[in-house]
């Protein structure tokens, strides 16, 4: 089963002191779910990673990145107007950039179930093709 990673859950994942910590780390090593990687994701992932917690933990996790090999999926020239289109409808909800990217890939993807702490975006967002997300962890 696959799932789009959020940076809500990478740095929930990375972080000790968040509420959801042991559930995300749970998910991810006791289920089956293949993680997709929207590119978008990497370098707010990595800012917010060294902001909280330093350069080596930002390392570690574009180390982590190599070594359990996640899918990386690329913004494609026509996510770009779609991108558009999703941050004019929700405009009122300041999703930005990276919310609306991983909105367009999932819609290209075919994938609705979307692994990140926002549930308050996502729930609130409708993929074409599909009637709501399905967020992770429950």
């Amino acid at each position: 089963m696959e799932a789009i990673i959020d940076t809500s859950a990478i740095v929930g994942l990375v972080d000790k002191s968040c509420q959801q910590h042991k559930r995300i780390s749970d998910i991810i090593k006791k289920t089956d779910l293949d993680l997709i990687v929207p590119s978008p994701v990497i370098p707010e992932a990595c800012y917010m990673l060294n902001t909280k917690f330093g350069p080596s933990i930002e390392i570690k996790f574009i180390e982590e990145i190599i070594s359990v090999n996640f899918q990386i999926e690329i913004i494609k020239f026509l996510d770009l107007a779609r991108i558009v289109e999703i941050l004019k409808k929700y405009s009122t909800l300041d999703i930005g950039y990276v919310d609306g990217a991983i909105v367009a890939i999932a819609e290209r993807l075919k994938i609705n179930r979307i692994f990140t702490l926002d549930r308050k975006h996502f729930n609130s967002l409708i993929p074409l093709g599909f009637d709501y997300f399905e967020i992770y962890p429950e």
